[in-house]
């Protein structure tokens, strides 16, 4: 399961050390709940890397302050800094494959 965030909790996401990977998503969007699934099915084989989820409509401060203009969005961050942003269908093998590179 993820640990849901919105915009109350900015502050411990920002300072978060390691890799944190952030999902906004929207209930109606089916690319977002694609992408859900995937990170859902990562956490098990990454347990040092912070899976977080937000509703892109109840936080607009978090998708403003990572500049995310429509969902889903799948963000990298490390150590609070955006290292990655993702706003397009993306296979579970090019997250793998992001996430290592960043462990």
């Amino acid at each position: 399961m993820l640990e849901t965030i919105d915009d109350q909790n900015i502050g411990p996401l920002l300072a978060s050390e390691g890799l944190t990977v952030l999902l906004m998503s929207s209930p109606w969007d089916g690319n977002g709940i694609i992408l859900r699934s995937i990170i859902v099915g990562l956490t098990e084989r990454f347990p040092g890397v912070h899976f977080r989820e937000a509703a892109y409509e109840t936080s607009p401060r978090l998708a403003r302050l990572f500049n995310l203009t429509s969902p889903p969005g799948l963000l990298l961050i490390v150590d609070g800094e955006l290292v990655e942003r993702l706003t397009k269908p993306v296979s579970a093998g090019k997250i793998v494959e992001l996430i290592q590179n960043l462990i």
